[in-house]
C-alpha cells in the first residue's frame, strides 16, 4: 500500500508542477505587461515591479494550485491507464480504491492548507501591495497622471486640470489647461508646457509660457485675459486618487475570515438598531450582507476545489487514457473553465440576491464532488467508463488497435 501510494503521488508531482508553472505564468503575464508599461514609461525603478508581483502572487496561487492539481491527476492516471499499469495492478490483486485513497487524502490535506494559506497571505499580500503602490505613486506622481484626461489632483476641490500629451524625450507635458472657480467667477489657465517637480514630501506642477483668462463678474458670458506669464507653479495633491486606490483594496475579497465575520456582526447589530432608516436597512440586507457572505463562503469553497478536482481527476484520467497527456491537459482545462464559470455565475447571482450566498459559492464544488463520487463508484466496481463521442472526436485514439483490445478486455471481464 505504501509503495503504491508513493508511486501514485510521484506520478502526479511532475505534471502538477509543469501545469503550475504554465498557469501561474499565464495569469501573471497580464499583470507584468501592465506594470512594465507604467514603470518603463514613467521611469520608475523596476525592482518595485518585482516586489509588487511578489505581493500579488498569493491571489494567483490560490487559483493556479487547484487547477494544476487537477491537470496533474488527470495526466498521471491517463498515463498509468494508457501504459496498462492499472491493469497490471489489478492483476496483482491491488484494488482500484488503493489508488483513490492517497489522492483523496492528499486533496483534503491540500484543501485545508489552502484555506489557511488564503486566509493569511491574500489579506497581507493585498495590503502590502496597496501600501507599496501608494508609496510609489507618492514618490512618483507621474504614475497617476494620464494624458488627455481631466484630473483633480490640485490641492483645492474647485480646481481641475488637463494636459494633451507628454514629450517622451524631455518628460514635459504639452498644452495644459487648468480650470478654477473662485466664488462665482470661473478662471482658465493655459500653458504650452509644464513639468512635475518633486520636493520633500510634496509635488508641484510648474507651467511655462501661459495665459490666464477670467470671466467678467457682471457678465460671465464674456471673458478677458488677465495677463501672461513665463513661469508659474501649482501645488499638486494626489491624496484623493490614492485614497480611491486604497479603498479598492479594502473590499471583503481582500479581508481575512475574522475580518469578514466582524463586518457581518456589525451589519447585524446595525439592522437591529431602531435608529437607522428603512432604506439603510434594505441596503445592508440586500447589498452588504450578501456581498460579505459570498466572500466568506468563497474563503472555503475555492480552497476545497482541490478536493473536488482531486476526486474527479482519477476517473477522468482513466476515461481519457487513450489520448495521452495532451488529452489529460485538454479535459482538465475544460473542467476548470466550467468550474470557474459556475463559480462566477453563482457569485454574481448571490450578490444580487437571486441565489443563497452559501450555494452561490459552493455549487461548483457540490456538482463536481457529486459527479466524482458516482464515477469513482463505477471505477471501483470496474464498470466500464466510456469516453463520450465528443472526446472521441476531439481526441482520436493514437492506436486504434489498442482501443479495440481494451474494449475486448472489458467485455471478457
Amino acid at each position: 500500500m505504501k509503495i503504491i501510494t508513493r508511486y501514485t503521488l510521484r506520478e502526479i508531482i511532475p505534471p502538477f508542477f509543469l501545469a503550475f508553472l504554465a498557469f501561474t505564468s499565464l495569469l501573471l503575464v497580464d499583470k507584468v505587461f501592465d506594470l512594465t508599461k507604467h514603470f518603463v514609461e514613467k521611469g520608475v525603478n523596476p525592482w518595485y515591479m518585482l516586489e509588487m508581483l511578489f505581493y500579488f502572487s498569493p491571489a494567483v496561487l490560490v487559483l493556479t494550485i487547484p487547477m494544476s492539481f487537477l491537470v496533474g491527476i488527470v495526466t498521471a492516471f491517463g498515463r498509468l491507464a494508457a501504459d496498462n499499469e492499472i491493469t497490471a495492478m489489478k492483476t496483482a490483486g491491488i484494488p482500484t480504491y488503493h489508488l483513490v485513497i492517497p489522492v483523496a487524502v492528499s486533496s483534503l490535506i491540500l484543501s485545508i492548507f489552502m484555506v489557511i494559506f488564503m486566509d493569511i497571505t491574500i489579506p497581507k499580500g493585498n495590503d502590502a501591495y496597496s501600501r507599496l503602490s501608494i508609496e510609489i505613486r507618492r514618490k512618483n506622481p507621474a504614475l497617476v497622471l494620464e494624458p488627455d484626461t481631466i484630473m483633480d489632483e490640485m490641492s483645492r476641490s474647485d480646481k481641475k486640470w488637463y494636459f494633451e500629451s507628454m514629450d517622451s524625450e524631455t518628460g514635459k507635458m504639452k498644452n495644459i489647461r487648468i480650470w478654477e472657480r473662485e466664488g462665482a467667477v470661473p478662471k482658465l489657465i493655459t500653458a504650452k508646457e509644464g513639468e512635475l517637480l518633486f520636493h520633500e514630501g510634496w509635488t508641484s506642477l510648474k507651467l511655462y509660457n501661459g495665459t490666464i483668462y477670467q470671466a467678467d463678474e457682471k457678465n460671465p458670458a464674456k471673458s478677458y485675459a488677465l495677463g501672461k506669464f513665463s513661469q508659474d507653479e501649482f501645488y499638486l495633491d494626489i491624496s484623493g486618487e490614492l485614497s480611491k486606490e486604497r479603498e479598492s483594496y479594502n473590499s471583503p475579497r481582500n479581508m481575512s475570515i475574522n475580518d469578514i465575520r466582524g463586518h457581518l456582526d456589525r451589519f447585524k447589530r446595525e439592522l437591529a438598531s431602531p435608529k437607522i432608516s428603512e432604506q439603510r436597512k434594505e441596503y445592508i440586507r440586500k447589498g452588504k450582507i450578501n456581498e460579505y457572505s459570498v466572500e466568506l463562503y468563497k474563503k472555503f469553497s475555492i480552497p476545497f476545489a482541490c478536493l473536488a478536482f482531486g476526486l474527479i481527476g482519477v476517473p477522468i484520467g482513466l476515461m481519457v487514457r487513450r489520448g495521452g497527456r495532451m488529452v489529460g491537459l485538454g479535459v482538465g482545462v475544460a473542467l476548470i473553465i466550467i468550474y470557474y464559470v459556475l463559480l462566477t455565475a453563482g457569485e454574481k447571482s448571490a450578490k444580487a440576491g437571486i441565489y443563497p450566498p452559501l450555494l452561490g459559492a459552493w455549487t461548483p464544488n457540490i456538482l463536481t464532488i457529486g459527479a466524482s463520487i458516482m464515477l469513482i463508484i463505477r471505477t471501483i466496481h470496474e464498470a466500464p467508463i466510456r469516453p463520450s463521442r465528443l472526446i472521441n472526436r476531439l481526441f482520436p485514439p493514437e492506436n486504434p488497435n489498442q482501443d479495440n483490445m481494451s474494449r475486448k478486455d472489458e467485455s471478457h471481464r
